[in-house]
């Protein structure tokens, strides 16, 4: 656990500190977003860029502006061609050529990451009149599925049986069957059940069909961690 969470500081750092890191500027932001605005364009021209951002009311002159255009090369958002060419998105007459830049391969994918994480997407409950018992029986899936995920998450990573029978009163039956993959969730397991190796006492009971609880655990997977750590994440304290 903890060399997963210091591989997640490791990540957050190269993240916010790397690629986002320009976009804390307004400046940058609304460059960056001229790019991603006439991405069908093979590229665009320091030119394009200042001409959209006079439309926008501000007024950043040219070296700022190739200031910026060098921090997010930087943060490998974009890219500089090696030739000249001239403005492709406003009229010009002029024989004049200008520096040509286009969105990198990482700077297409934080532009279309963003949009879709600015979507507002409205999820609501239906109401008691709209519940059939397959929407309950989802429900409770739903529910016991993300409540196991946050009690092996709060416990480490993994916890026993009992412990889980105490939290979720429910039977190692019905435990079991949250230990394989859903496709409405997960399409990998995303926790697992161990059985600890049986004592002597065991073995001779299990002759007899009994199993002891203590001998069974739940224990997060990797996606399991992930999963659990996105909700954490989204908690309200």
């Amino acid at each position: 656990m903890e060399k997963k969470k210091q591989s997640s500081h490791k990540l957050y750092d190269s993240l916010f500190e790397g690629v986002l890191k320009p976009l804390h500027s307004r400046n940058a932001r609304r460059i960056f977003e001229i790019f991603n605005q006439y991405r069908e364009y093979n590229y665009i021209t320091t030119y394009d860029i200042q001409i959209e951002l006079e439309k926008q009311g501000l007024s950043i002159n040219k070296k700022e502006i190739n200031g910026w255009l060098l921090t997010l090369q930087e943060a490998q958002l974009i890219s500089k061609l090696n030739e000249r060419g001239k403005p492709v998105i406003s009229n010009y007459e002029d024989r004049y050529t200008y520096d040509l830049w286009q969105l990198s391969k990482t700077g297409l994918i934080v532009g279309q990451q963003l949009s879709i994480f600015m979507e507002k997407k409205d999820a609501t409950l239906p109401s008691l009149t709209e519940f059939t018992p397959s929407k309950i029986h989802e429900l409770e899936d739903l529910y016991l599925t993300a409540k196991l995920l946050i009690t092996l998450f709060s416990r480490g990573g993994s916890t026993s049986y009992t412990e889980l029978l105490k939290e979720l009163a429910i039977d190692r039956e019905k435990l079991a069957v949250y230990s394989w993959p859903d496709a409405s969730y997960s399409e990998k397991p995303l926790f697992e059940v161990i059985v600890k190796p049986p004592s002597l006492k065991a073995k001779i009971f299990r002759i007899f069909g009994w199993v002891f609880e203590q001998d069974l655990s739940f224990k997060l997977t990797e996606e399991g961690l992930k999963v659990a750590t996105n909700i954490a994440s989204k908690e309200i304290n």
